[in-house]
């Protein structure tokens, strides 16, 4: 029997004009922070965004973004709730708060259908999506239920977090999905101590620079490692104006 509630999901996306799926095969490489800033960039530079937080067991944008959550408003669906003018944000953590939601792979299915399906979205010219890590029932059932999505890969220069990605992007390009580019996070300079600028700036990135070469796709910038971002966690302004936030800008400002 086929889920009535496929049908709604795309009813409740029609009004996006573009979706930009964040994700990587490797947890704590910053994709979070990647694309929170993301779509605050979008806001301020005056697209109308939304922010749709996909993680259920380790859900974070909200706590970078500083967003108090409560029951959303209901109106013929769940309405996501408004961080600043043009940025619109939902979670599943408006429904668990912060208890642990521990889901087999068909709940995860289901509850993913089901947060897709309630939540309407106003007329947006971009949907950021964070993924959860992983290359499981999440990425794919993704892939059936949204229409036009590209992925932005978040990567380390660890050799560890190349190898994985290296599995997403090779499925990615096996069901012919397409990858806007790489995004290279927490970089250090050689010696381990101090970040790197951004890339383009006399820099050699290695590993992530050749990942993106072998499966030829962009290389779309090089964010260095700041201590000082935990300071800037929850204050929407400040992660903006961060390091990391400023090249972030920069970045998506660029996309193609």
């Amino acid at each position: 029997m086929i889920d009535p509630r496929i049908a709604i999901i795309h009813k409740r996306l029609s009004p996006v004009k573009r979706i930009l799926v964040f994700s990587s095969a490797k947890g704590g490489v910053g994709k979070s922070v990647c694309a929170a800033v993301s779509a605050l960039a979008l806001a301020v530079a005056g697209f109308r965004t939304g922010l749709f937080d996909l993680d259920f067991q380790g859900a974070s944008a909200h706590i970078l973004l500083g967003a108090e959550l409560c029951f959303p408003e209901e109106d013929a669906g769940i309405k996501p709730f408004r961080i600043k003018k043009n940025l619109h944000f939902m979670s599943f953590s408006a429904f668990s708060g912060e208890h642990a939601v521990p889901l087999r792979g068909s709940e995860v299915s289901s509850a993913m259908i089901e947060l897709l399906a309630v939540t309407v979205w106003d007329k947006l010219d971009f949907l950021i999506v964070d993924m959860p890590p992983g290359i499981g029932d999440e990425v794919l059932d993704l892939l059936r239920f949204m229409e036009r999505p590209e992925f932005i890969i978040i990567s380390t220069p660890s050799r560890v977090a190349v190898r994985v990605v290296e599995r997403l992007l090779e499925m990615l390009r096996s069901l012919s999905v397409p990858v806007i580019g790489v995004i290279e996070n927490m970089v250090y300079d050689h010696s381990g101590a101090l970040p790197l600028p951004p890339a383009g700036r006399g820099v050699e990135i290695s590993t992530v620079k050749s990942l993106a070469e072998r499966f030829q796709v962009r290389l779309l910038g090089s964010v260095p490692f700041s201590p000082d971002l935990d300071n800037a966690i929850g204050n929407p302004d400040a992660l903006l104006n961060s390091v990391p936030g400023l090249i972030i800008q920069k970045i998506i400002s660029e996309l193609p």
